[in-house]
């Protein structure tokens, strides 16, 4: 029985897919059948059943995972030990999402990094459904959301702090007369905003649908330096949390509009597998979180 084999089956069962597996874990397709091939000769089972284009665990094959996942985890915890005792340095992949590898990770990581200098770290990007399932297939150990409060039955999920969203525009804008701003303004604007399934955007998608307004139109842009160069240009308005806006507003480069609509709650919020072994290293990089933030 071969770690490399166990692995391979777990990961299927988690994707569902041969192909999307074997592109996870850098193999090519012909390699991740040939290890499921071993593993049923070996045990003389069958693991996974072929309906139409889709795949499925057989009966054998959930009693195995059972099994499976433990030695992977125990194995994984193993490598971790005696590499952060002999080494003596210690590794940590993050995920997060665009906006917050802008807003709130950089000070993160140089005060973790400044108390351990020897940690290997690793940094990975992506919406906040390519972060969970990193989360869920072992490719990152812990990772980071900026959005509203987000739950999911196999991830331990910390709320850090709430972030302050703001609305802003260009100085000479014609809403620097305005008050304040409501939901309903934004029916004659170019709203600039993140993509979908990104950040804090379903937050505004709701309150959009929930009172009915169509911006004139929806500017996409997954980067928060160039949605901020847009409104400065006078192209349109945009929704960002005031972290990532303080320079601007300090310089005059763009202006804060008060929102009389509903709360915009969105939240900085850490993950991890609930079945993840957490290194030493791990442990540290997320005390290290909460210290900056509680």
């Amino acid at each position: 029985m071969d770690i490399k084999h166990l692995k391979t089956f777990s990961v299927i069962n988690r994707t569902g897919s041969f192909s999307y597996a074997a592109k996870i874990l850098g193999y090519a397709q012909p390699t991740v059948t040939m290890h499921i091939q071993l593993l049923e000769e070996e045990f003389q089972v069958k693991l996974f059943e072929r309906l139409g284009h889709k795949i499925k665990i057989t009966q054998q094959g959930e009693q195995l995972l059972y099994y499976a996942e433990k030695i992977l985890a125990f194995s994984e915890e193993a490598v971790s030990v005696f590499m952060e005792r002999e080494v003596g340095m210690g590794k940590i992949t993050i995920g997060a999402n665009q906006s917050f590898s802008v807003v709130r990770l950089p000070f993160i990581l140089k005060s973790f990094i400044a108390k351990h200098p020897s940690t290997d770290v690793s940094l990975k990007f992506g919406s906040i459904q390519e972060i969970y399932e990193q989360i869920r297939e072992n490719v990152v150990d812990v990772a980071f959301f900026l959005t509203k409060e987000v739950q999911y039955t196999d991830l331990i999920v910390e709320k850090l702090f709430e972030e302050s969203i703001v609305v802003v525009i260009a100085p000479d804008h014609p809403f620097c007369r305005y008050s304040a701003l409501g939901i309903q303004d934004f029916q004659t604007e170019n709203l600039i905003i993140t993509q979908e399934n990104c950040t804090y955007r379903a937050v505004i998608d709701e309150l959009l649908q929930e009172a009915g307004v169509q911006p004139h139109s929806l500017i996409e842009i997954n980067n928060i330096q160039a949605i901020k160069q847009l409104v400065m240009s006078g192209l349109g308005i945009t929704v960002l949390p005031r972290v990532s806006v303080e320079y601007e507003l300090t310089h005059n480069l763009l202006t804060e509009v008060p929102w009389k609509g509903p709360p915009l709650r969105v939240f900085t919020q850490i993950a991890y597998h609930k079945d993840k072994w957490l290194s030493p290293t791990i442990l540290s990089f997320l005390e290290e979180t909460r210290m900056n933030y509680l």
